[in-house]
């Protein structure tokens, strides 16, 4: 088994580091395995497969911290990136804040997280579920002009040991199907998208998503402009996912909580959000894409209530190692795990909301006037302290009027505090999508500040 293997280089890392008599050392041995189909035009353009594999070394020397990433899993390889890492924590200034790396503890792996007939799919077989995402596009109207997107598959596995005893692995498979439709008539281009992501290539349905992006691109042909100002806005789950992601970035972060970034900071306890709002990070609740037992430390995964009935704590704040032992507290089990790459920060990579009872027509329905999103694009933060994000909207942007969409509108941008936005939540949807690291259902937000139109 690949885990196996990649605790044997882990643990061999870890001794390799402990001949060079540093304090402690932390080694995490991963392996990527991805392939993409990727079409445009309505045809497919390429067939892409890698597999990338490494360790993340971590040496302490007194309290100076050396890091290093291999790209290689030859034992050679390793033994002069161990001794580049220790010359790095050689020449570093001693770090007051580190505490120690993580203890061992229990963990326990989480069933159900790799299919192998989605590790081992086939070119062939994405092919064909492309066609049929493609086709089904085309049958929804001869103004369909083009469909894109891409068809993925990948499996993670990572191992991780320390000095101190840990020793944890976890292996997941993950996919996706993302698709663009581009319609056309009389000069007037209409745009669509949809997708979806699960642990199984079985759960992937590209008839419907091809469909639902094909609608959406045919309706928004001919998009009329509308003022700026505050709207009511039914966010689809898509939408709602953008806007979750951004604030689990710049708010539930130890890294941000303890440099003052975070809106958390400065609201412990106060009703930030409509009580309706509850929000967890839960790596075993099944509804999770990246259901890792352990994070990039091996520590287990622990539950976090994010926002409860609309307020934040000192509770929704999620720790590694170093950021917990700044605070004298004990890791949350957050730190990433190697295959994210070099992001730092602990972060909250299993968020899910809590589902209510009302249908999308609902949502709807109850809105006399406003707008329906479909998702955001090129969200960024403004002001991470008062959780201002903007952003614009894409692929499907409607009036609604007296409870029905009406007509297509100009793309506009979106420039608002979170704390405002999502303080008034008049309705939540019943039905839950994965969006990568979120998982939500639609939702209605009584005020949304735009400021800013396109001229698409």
């Amino acid at each position: 088994m690949v885990t196996n293997r990649l605790l044997e280089i882990a643990e061999g890392t870890v001794s390799l580091a402990l001949k060079h008599d540093v304090s402690q050392a932390q080694a995490a041995a991963f392996l990527v395995d991805s392939a993409l189909t990727r079409y445009a035009n309505s045809e497919i353009h390429q067939n892409v497969a890698s597999k990338e594999g490494g360790v993340a070394i971590k040496v302490v020397v007194g309290k100076s911290i050396g890091t290093l990433r291999v790209y290689s899993l030859d034992k050679m390889q390793i033994e002069k990136a161990v001794e580049k890492a220790v010359k790095i924590a050689q020449v570093t200034p001693s770090n007051k804040d580190f505490k120690s790396l993580p203890e061992p503890a229990k963990w326990t792996p989480i069933k159900g997280t790799y299919d192998s007939k989605t590790a081992q799919c086939t070119p062939a077989y994405r092919a064909e579920k492309v066609l049929e995402a493609i086709d089904t596009a085309h049958s929804r109207s001869q103004m369909v002009n083009t469909v894109a997107g891409s068809f993925s598959i990948a499996s993670f596995a990572f191992a991780i040991a320390n000095s101190l005893g840990v020793s944890a692995w976890a292996l997941l498979s993950t996919t996706s199907l993302q698709t663009t439709v581009i319609s056309k008539s009389r000069g007037s281009q209409g745009f669509g998208s949809a997708e979806q992501h699960s642990k199984r290539i079985r759960d992937i349905e590209p008839t419907r998503i091809g469909g639902e992006a094909a609608e959406k691109s045919i309706n928004s042909i001919n998009p009329k402009k509308i003022p700026v100002g505050e709207y009511e806005v039914v966010l689809s789950p898509r939408a709602a996912a953008g806007l979750f992601t951004y604030l689990a970035y710049i708010g539930f972060s130890a890294t941000t909580y303890q440099d003052g970034q975070s809106f958390i900071k400065y609201n412990l306890g106060k009703q930030v959000f409509d009580e309706k709002l509850n929000i967890k990070d839960d790596a075993r609740d099944p509804n999770a894409l990246y259901s890792f037992p352990v994070d990039g430390e091996g520590v287990p995964k622990r539950a976090i209530q994010l926002v409860e009935n609309g307020k934040v704590s000192e509770k929704s704040i999620c720790y590694d190692s170093f950021t917990a032992g700044k605070e004298d507290k004990k890791s949350t089990g957050h730190a990433l795990p190697p295959i994210f790459g070099f992001y730092s920060r602990p972060m909250p990579i299993n968020i899910t909301v809590t589902p209510k009872d009302a249908s999308l027509e609902e949502l709807i329905q109850e809105t006399k006037q406003g707008i329906f999103i479909t998702r955001f694009h090129y969200t960024n933060p403004v002001d991470p302290t008062k959780a201002i994000l903007t952003g614009l909207t894409r692929d499907g942007t409607f009036l609604i009027e007296r409870g029905e969409v009406t007509k297509p509108v100009m793309n506009l941008r979106y420039t608002d505090s979170m704390l405002s936005a999502l303080k008034d939540i008049p309705m939540i949807g019943k039905h839950t999508n994965i969006v990568e690291e979120v998982t939500t259902p639609a939702m209605k937000l009584k005020n949304l500040r735009f400021t800013g139109i396109t001229q698409y």
